[in-house]
């Protein structure tokens, strides 16, 4: 029987053969005594359904988006409960969240009406595989890579995979790393691959007839964070901090709504203008055969790697604080194992669908 692998399963595994053992070997996962609320998770609940909206009705509803932001908030919440009694603040605290994504919901709504490209929405929520393929183009017997994309949009007549981005901020760093994403090439090729040997859905099959392969990626970013309201100063004006963490389209909404003169603000208002919207970014990124033969090749190097069972630990600087497994790699033993759980399967990224 074919193993499947994912991109979380080779990116664990080459990071920390160790860690990647345990995760997904042994199958343990950490009990936390305060599970965080999955908030990548909702938000993209709400997006499919946003989006599934558009195509459907040709409408962008944001009481569609709220509503299965909801239901996925309300599966999430019957999760934490069963982890073990929380205490108030705890609550109050995932309760903040959830209203947090909300504002963002409803303001991603408006942004995305007014500046959507997308001339037709394919499907979201897309999961596929393919069989893993060595650089001889023989198939391996043993390992079938599975994705799962945000979406297929059609832009400019031309097939695209949608990927949204939750992130805390958008930096410059973050947006020159893009053509060098991993996963999403990964992605890329695995589309290519299902369809080059006649395994892709219908929908897929039917979406390329019409309009080619895909020819990339669009990056759908978001920012988890509301823009400043500016504050009002006690003569009455409002503050002109240049640091203002905000936007010039969010600041004159505030300047109407106080009855202030944007030309008395011009100098922030241009400021503003400048830095652009640091809230929401789009970006396009082109992925030819070239690359894909390159990352399919890294695929099948994975697979390899996965196969000779290596175990090796691996420290790295940032260990103390961002592994979960550090007890064990320190010291095994029966008490530490207390502090984790057997996950059911291998790869619980897509346990509502298998669920």
């Amino acid at each position: 029987m074919k193993r499947t692998i994912t991109y979380s399963e080779m990116r664990s595994r080459r990071r920390c053969p160790y860690q990647g053992h345990l995760a997904y070997d042994e199958l343990l996962t950490p009990r936390v005594k305060s599970p965080g609320l999955r908030e990548g998770t909702i938000a993209d609940q709400g997006m499919d359904a946003l989006y599934l909206g558009v195509r459907d009705r040709g409408a962008y509803d944001e009481q569609t988006m709220l509503g299965a932001m909801y239901d996925a908030m309300a599966y999430d919440r019957k999760r934490i409960e069963s982890s073990g009694p929380m205490m108030d603040e705890e609550w109050e605290e995932i309760d903040e969240r959830y209203k947090l994504l909300r504002y963002l919901a409803t303001q991603y709504v408006t942004y995305a009406r007014e500046h959507d490209p997308f001339e037709e929405i394919i499907t979201m929520q897309y999961v596929g595989s393919a069989p893993v393929v060595a650089p001889s183009g023989h198939v391996s017997t043993k390992y079938d890579y599975r994705f799962k994309l945000d979406g297929l949009v059609v832009i400019d007549g031309q097939l695209w995979l949608l990927e949204n981005k939750w992130l805390k901020t958008i930096d410059d760093q973050t947006i020159r790393m893009l053509p060098l994403d991993e996963q999403c090439g990964m992605y890329m090729w695995g589309v290519r691959e299902s369809l080059r040997r006649r395994e892709a859905s219908p929908v897929l099959q039917d979406a390329v007839e019409r309009y080619g392969e895909p020819v990339g990626v669009f990056y759908n970013i978001i920012r988890k964070k509301l823009p400043v309201v500016p504050v009002q100063n006690k003569n009455g004006q409002t503050s002109q901090r240049k640091d203002i963490d905000t936007t010039a389209a969010g600041y004159r909404d505030t300047l109407a709504e106080r009855g202030q003169d944007p030309a008395d603000y011009a100098e922030i208002l241009a400021i503003l203008e400048s830095k652009g919207d640091t809230f929401y970014h789009r970006e396009s990124v082109l992925r030819n055969d070239r690359e894909l033969d390159e990352i399919g090749q890294r695929i099948y190097e994975s697979t390899r790697f996965i196969s000779e069972d290596y175990r090796y630990k691996l420290p790295q600087k940032d260990c103390t604080w961002s592994c979960a497994y550090m007890p064990l790699c320190i010291e095994w033993s029966e008490e530490l194992l207390t502090q984790y759980t057997h996950k059911e399967r291998r790869h619980e990224e897509y346990e509502r669908e298998e669920a």
